[in-house]
């Protein structure tokens, strides 16, 4: 007698596993940008899934990378960033919402493998203990993949490294990548790389634009966000003068919404020189092009007002008004 198919396979392969989504979303501190990755404002980057973003020096990654893992803060997460650059400033970190006595690490490892062991063994530990609740997110933010040092290369002198050297990241990131991504689903993790751009030499027609680590990020990576910039000048006595930089993304890769969208912000820099993400400044141009504030000339309306555009960013500043703004967004 012949057994039902169900019992032969339950006997064997057993019943399905659960097929869970995303679950968990985590604000970058912009809608339209939460919208390009999330497919919606009030979403953003995945908990559980591997984000590559990456884009010319001083853009303002880390600027978005810091606003991701302040929220994982407020939602009783912790997070974690991977300084292979050597260049986190704790004060900026803290200026924009993020608390780097709690619920943070910042670490500056030495080579790659080192890194990703000592990620994956704390959130292990984090979870296995639960010293959060079940439903707070770790963020792993590594900045950057390219300044990631593979221990093949660590461990020689300088003078003993050759050509085959210059494979060895691809090769790390080839054998941890599957990895990274398996305990990012089981940990409920966001992964966040950030990650420098390339120019192939001899590209004459197409992008000519790569990343370091191989193929490994671009295939093990639910989401890949490419940045570009454009100079802001202003005119000041004595001529123009560097002020910021307008940033435009595009979603080339998305298996957790709809793919190739894209969003626009400012990355602005104070007297001091340092960088800040122009929220405020950013969603005025991202409502006014979509008719949802008044624009009359150089002139915007603003609860029955008109102003200039640096008027009006400094009123809503003062007024704590950035919620106002995003109450016009739509609903769709």
């Amino acid at each position: 007698m012949s057994k039902d198919l169900a019992d032969i396979l339950n006997s064997t392969i057993g019943p399905s596993d659960k097929v869970e989504g995303v679950k968990i979303w985590l604000d970058t501190g912009f809608p339209p940008l939460n919208k390009a990755v999330g497919g919606d404002y009030d979403k953003g980057m995945p908990v559980g899934r591997i984000v590559e973003m990456f884009g010319p020096e001083s853009c303002g990654k880390t600027a978005i990378a810091t606003n991701v893992m302040a929220n994982a803060q407020k939602m009783g997460g912790v997070a974690f960033f991977m300084d292979h650059e050597r260049s986190f400033v704790p004060e900026v970190g803290e200026s924009l919402g993020l608390n780097t006595s709690s619920h943070f690490v910042v670490k500056q490892p030495d080579t790659f493998e080192s890194s990703v062991t000592s990620v994956i063994k704390s959130a292990t530990a984090i979870r296995d203990n639960d010293a959060i609740p079940e439903d707070a997110p770790i963020v792993v933010v590594f900045d950057s993949l390219a300044s990631m040092l593979p221990q093949s290369k660590f461990a020689k002198d300088i003078d003993e490294q050759g050509m085959n050297d210059s494979l060895a990241l691809a090769k790390a990131c080839a054998a941890v990548f599957p990895t990274l991504a398996l305990y990012a689903e089981k940990l409920n993790m966001l992964i966040l790389v950030l990650n420098q751009e390339r120019e192939k030499p001899g590209v004459v027609y197409g992008d000519p634009t790569t990343t370091p680590g191989g193929k490994a990020p671009k295939f093990y990576a639910s989401v890949r966000i490419q940045i570009g910039r454009k100079k802001i000048m202003e005119q000041q006595k004595g001529g123009k003068e560097f002020v910021g930089q307008e940033i435009g993304c595009k979603v080339i890769k998305n298996k957790v919404a709809k793919p190739f969208q894209s969003a626009e912000w400012r990355f602005m820099f104070d007297e001091n020189g340092i960088g800040y993400f122009d929220v405020v400044g950013s969603m005025i141009d991202y409502l006014s092009g979509k008719a949802l504030i008044k624009r009359s000339g150089a002139y915007y309306e603003w609860k029955g007002k008109k102003y200039h555009r640096k008027q009006l960013i400094e009123v809503i500043n003062e007024n704590d008004e950035l919620p106002e703004l995003k109450a016009l967004l739509p609903t769709t």
